[in-house]
């Protein structure tokens, strides 16, 4: 997907089913369309699978909440259906479990059977209805690429995503490679991202870096060189957390334009 030139864009990540920051999240955009009704979201994927019981009790600072990641969900698809084209889901590879992709192990044994098990059939339907369409990526022509994980350089046309299915084993290992990738991947070396930001910037609109999920920092945000950042929710304390605020119609070049308190905000602040 490509995203227009004008108005306001929230990026937030890796919510894992913690319901306080999705409120939160959803107040800052319902919020922010009232200001401006161009605001959009993007919401960078992995909103299922909540800590463990044991997880919960070793780390409560981090992951003392009760896993609602089905809520979630049907609160995401409320809010598409009430502003429709503003609100925009990116897969991450905790959801892509649930369409036919590899499933995760961080807090349970199979993480897509623990939720599913306690799902009903409705919220079963709301995961499909959710993470089956859902993006790889978003360009925006204020310069930024937003993707789960932090993607290789093997992509050579942004058009090329359209034609990945969500099943590994029905890609071909081109499409295999870059549905990994763009699920899966941490931080590149600055070289590799500055290939993959070249190839999108000749295919689809000019971007200079990526805004990426699937990492985790207890400070709420870290940068991998000047063309990769990464906002934190999951995995960083109540006062920590943060999500991104971007203007469509500016231009972002680096991970250097981003300002602490501006770009980069608190999704509880103080």
């Amino acid at each position: 997907m490509i995203l227009p030139s004008r108005g306001a864009l929230i990026i937030s990540t890796d919510l894992h089913g913690c319901w306080d920051d999705f409120l939160a999240l959803r107040e800052h955009f319902i919020s922010g369309i009232t200001v401006d009704p161009a605001t959009h979201w993007a919401i960078l994927g992995d909103t299922v699978h909540g800590p463990s019981d044991e997880a919960r009790g070793r780390r409560p600072e981090l992951y003392d909440y009760s896993d609602m990641s089905a809520e979630i969900v049907a609160g995401i698809l409320e809010l598409q259906r009430a502003y429709p084209g503003r609100v925009h889901y990116v897969l991450g590879n905790h959801d892509h479990g649930h369409v036919g992709g590899p499933r995760t192990t961080k807090f349970h044994a199979d993480e897509v059977a623990a939720l599913e098990g306690r799902c009903s059939p409705a919220q079963l339907a709301d995961l499909r209805a959710l993470f089956e369409p859902a993006l790889l990526a978003i360009a925006a022509p204020c310069g930024v690429l937003l993707s789960h994980g932090s993607p290789d350089d093997r992509l050579q046309q942004f058009d090329d995503l359209d034609g990945v299915r969500l099943s590994p084993r029905d890609n071909d290992p081109y499409r295999r490679h870059l549905l990994a990738t763009f699920l899966c991947s941490y931080g590149q070396r600055e070289e590799v991202t500055a290939r993959l930001l070249a190839r999108v910037s000749a295919s689809a609109v000019p971007v200079s870096l990526v805004i990426h999920g699937h990492d985790r920092d207890e400070e709420g945000f870290f940068a991998g060189g000047l063309r990769q950042a990464c906002p934190v929710i999951f995995g960083a304390p109540r006062s920590h957390k943060r999500y991104v605020l971007l203007n469509l119609s500016s231009r972002y070049h680096s991970v250097a334009d981003l300002r602490d308190g501006h770009e980069i905000r608190r999704v509880h602040p103080a």
